[in-house]
C-alpha cells in the first residue's frame, strides 16, 4: 500500500474512533469540565491560591477504610437505578459455570451424553464440560454465592478488595493525602457503574494482583538488613500478587510481573541474605497457588501444562490470541460458531501486515483510553515527561504497550493488572501540577463526579446514547438483549421443567449466546440446547422427557417461543408449500419449452 494512502487511511480511522469514543461515551461533558475549569483558571489567575488542595488527613488508614465501605454503600444504594446485572455476554456465563462447578464440588464436569447440542462459546464439553477459564474470578463468585446466594456479592467483594490493595499500593509511593485522592478517582472510574463493577467478567480481582506487586516493590527496594520480619511479609505479599495473577490473567500477569521481580533481584543482588528471605517468602505463597492450578488443569486437560484454555483454542480453533500464532482451521458444526471463528479470524487478517498491525494497534489503545483515562484523567499526562524519574510506573507502561502488540483482543480488563500503575500516574501527574501550583485534583474530583451523576441519570432518561453492544464502557453498561433473561423468567414461573430447542442466528455479528448452562444440566428446570435438525432434535427429546419442549427463533425481535411441535408441524408446511410450488414452477418452464 502506498505510504502515503495508509497515513491518511490511519487518521480517517483513529478519527472515527475518537468520534466514536466522544459519542459512546459522552466525551462532550467531561470536555465541558475541563472548559469549564480553563476558564475558571484564566478568569482567576493559573496559580489558584484560592482553590483547595488534596487535605491532609490525621488517620488516613480510617479514611481509606471509610471510602472503601462508602463505594460499595453507594454503589449499593443505586440498586433502584443500577440494579443487580444481568449476565449477557458469552465470559461472564463462562465463569458464573465454573463457579456454579466449583459449588458442587468438583473441578469439571462430565460432558453431556447430547454434548454437541450445548457447544457454546468459552466453554470445553470434552474431555469435560467446564469454563476455559482460570478459577480465580470464579472462587469469588462461588464465595458470594455461598456467602449471599448471589454470586455478584463476589464482584463486590473483588471491588473492595481492589480499592484497599490500592491505597496500600498508593501509600508506597505517594503521601498519604494521595493515596486517598487515588481511591477516589479510582472508586468513580470504576466501583460505581463501569462494566467491571456491572458484569461478571472478572476485572478487580486481577488489579488487586498487580496492586500488591506494584506496592511490595518500593517497600522492598528500601529494605533494611534489621527488618527481616518486614522484609518476610512483603514478600508474602508480593507472592500473593503473583498468585492472584497466576489464578486470573496468567499471561499479561507474567508481562506485568517481570520487570518488578527483575528489578528486585538487581538490586538485592549484593544482599543475599535478604534476597533469600524475600525469595522463601515469595515461594511459599506462589509454589502452593501454581501446584493447585497445576492439579486443576492435571484433573482436566490430563497435563498440568496444557490449560482449558489450550483445549478450546484447539478444538474450536479461536484466531484471536498472540499475533505470532497462526490460526488452526477448524470445520464448525454450528453455524454460530462458525460466524465466530470467522469474526475472530478476520480480527486476526487485520494484523497480518506492518501496517494493519499499526492501524490496528491504534484502535486498541483508543479502547484502553476510553475506559482508563478519558478527557479528564487525561491532563494530568501532561506531566509524563517530568515523571521520568519514576521509572517504573513508566516502565510498567511501556510492558503493558508491549502486550497491546503481543494480543489482538483487546477489552480493559485484559490490562486489569496494571490497574494501580495507571492510577498512581494519574495521581503522580497531579502533585506535579500542584507544585506547580496549578490545583487539578479539585476538577478531577467535582467533573467526574458530575460527569457519573448526569450519564446515569441519561441512561435513566432513556437517551440511546451509546450502541447496542457497547458494555466495555466506565460508566453505565447498556442493558443489551434481554430477550434470553426475560424468557428464563418466563419459564421459571411456569409449572414443570422445560427443554427450549434455539434456531441458530444468523446475523454474523450478534455473538450473545442463548446456549448456556449450568454444572448440572440434566436437574435444570431449563434447558437450553441447539437446534440440530428433526432427527437429531428428536433423540434429544426423547432423552429429556417428561419436559415441555418449546422452540424458539432469536431472529426476529422480540424473540418468539412456541411449542417445538406446532415449530415441527409449521416447518413441514412450508417445505410442502415449497415442494408444490417448485413443482408448479416445473410445469409451467414444461409448458412453456413446449411452446
Amino acid at each position: 500500500m502506498n505510504p502515503a494512502l495508509w497515513l491518511l487511511e490511519c487518521i480517517i480511522a483513529s478519527g472515527a474512533g475518537v468520534l466514536q469514543a466522544a459519542r459512546q461515551d459522552l466525551n462532550v461533558l467531561e470536555l465541558a469540565a475541563i472548559a469549564i475549569g480553563f476558564y475558571c483558571w484564566k478568569k482567576r489567575g493559573w496559580r489558584m491560591r484560592g482553590v483547595p488542595a488534596v487535605p491532609a488527613f490525621r488517620r488516613p488508614a480510617i479514611v481509606a477504610c471509610g471510602i472503601v465501605v462508602g463505594a460499595i454503600a453507594l454503589r449499593l444504594a443505586l440498586l433502584p437505578v443500577l440494579p443487580v446485572p444481568i449476565p449477557l455476554i458469552n465470559d461472564e456465563f463462562s465463569h458464573l459455570l465454573l463457579a456454579d462447578t466449583l459449588l458442587h464440588g468438583r473441578v469439571a464436569n462430565p460432558t453431556h451424553a447430547f454434548w454437541q447440542h450445548f457447544e457454546s462459546l468459552h466453554i470445553i464439553q470434552q474431555p469435560f464440560y467446564v469454563s476455559n477459564y482460570f478459577p480465580g474470578h470464579a472462587i469469588m463468585l462461588a464465595a458470594g454465592r455461598i456467602a449471599f446466594a448471589n454470586p455478584w456479592a463476589g464482584v463486590l467483594a473483588e471491588c473492595a478488595l481492589f480499592l484497599a490493595a490500592l491505597y496500600w499500593a498508593l501509600r508506597a509511593w505517594m503521601p498519604p493525602r494521595w493515596a486517598i485522592f487515588g481511591m477516589v478517582l479510582a472508586a468513580l472510574r470504576f466501583a460505581i457503574a463501569s462494566y467491571w463493577i456491572n458484569a461478571f467478567h472478572a476485572g478487580f480481582l486481577a488489579a488487586v494482583g498487580g496492586a500488591l506487586l506494584f506496592g511490595a516493590y518500593p517497600r522492598l527496594k528500601t529494605f533494611a538488613e534489621n527488618t527481616s520480619l518486614r522484609n518476610a511479609a512483603l514478600g508474602l505479599a508480593f507472592g500473593l500478587g503473583l498468585a492472584i495473577l497466576a489464578a486470573t490473567r496468567p499471561f499479561e500477569g507474567l508481562i506485568f510481573a517481570t520487570p518488578f521481580a527483575a528489578a528486585l533481584a538487581w538490586d538485592m543482588r549484593k544482599r543475599v541474605a535478604t534476597l533469600a528471605l524475600v525469595s522463601i517468602a515469595v515461594v511459599l505463597v506462589a509454589l502452593p497457588a501454581l501446584a493447585g492450578l497445576g492439579a486443576y488443569f492435571q484433573h482436566i486437560t490430563g497435563s498440568p501444562f496444557v490449560t482449558t484454555y489450550q483445549i478450546s483454542q484447539k478444538t474450536y480453533g479461536w484466531p484471536m490470541g498472540l499475533v505470532w500464532k497462526a490460526p488452526a482451521h477448524i470445520e464448525h458444526r454450528h453455524l454460530e460458531q462458525k460466524q465466530y471463528y470467522e469474526y475472530e479470524l478476520s480480527e486476526f487478517e487485520k494484523v497480518g501486515s506492518v501496517g494493519g498491525f499499526l492501524e490496528y494497534l491504534l484502535l486498541r489503545m483508543q479502547e484502553y483510553w476510553r475506559f482508563f483515562l478519558g478527557p479528564l484523567l487525561t491532563i494530568p499526562l501532561l506531566m509524563l515527561g517530568r515523571m521520568w524519574k519514576r521509572r517504573p510506573m513508566l516502565l510498567m507502561g511501556a510492558a503493558f504497550a508491549i502486550l497491546a502488540i503481543l494480543t489482538e483482543g483487546a477489552s480493559p480488563h485484559y490490562l486489569a493488572p496494571a490497574t494501580a500503575v495507571i492510577v498512581a500516574i494519574v495521581v503522580e501527574g497531579c502533585r506535579y501540577l500542584e507544585g506547580l501550583r496549578v490545583r487539578i485534583a479539585p476538577l478531577l474530583l467535582v467533573g467526574m463526579a458530575a460527569v457519573l451523576v448526569l450519564r446515569i441519570g441519561l441512561e435513566q432518561a432513556g437517551l440511546p446514547y451509546t450502541q447496542s453492544v457497547n458494555y466495555q464502557s466506565w460508566c453505565c453498561r447498556v442493558k443489551g438483549d434481554l430477550s434470553k433473561a426475560s424468557m428464563s423468567t418466563e419459564l421459571e414461573h411456569t409449572p414443570g421443567n422445560h427443554l427450549v430447542i434455539v434456531k441458530a442466528k444468523t446475523d454474523p455479528y450478534n455473538f450473545y449466546q442463548w446456549i448456556f448452562n449450568s454444572a448440572e444440566i440434566d436437574a435444570q428446570k431449563i434447558v437450553w440446547a441447539r437446534d440440530m435438525g428433526p432427527e437429531r432434535n428428536t433423540e434429544l427429546i426423547r432423552y429429556f422427557a417428561g419436559r415441555t419442549v418449546w422452540w424458539v427463533d432469536p431472529n426476529v425481535k422480540p424473540a418468539t417461543r412456541m411449542a417445538y411441535s406446532a415449530a415441527v408441524a409449521g416447518d413441514a408446511a412450508v417445505s410442502s408449500n415449497d415442494v408444490k410450488s417448485d413443482a408448479n414452477h416445473a410445469a409451467l418452464a414444461s409448458s412453456a419449452a413446449g411452446h
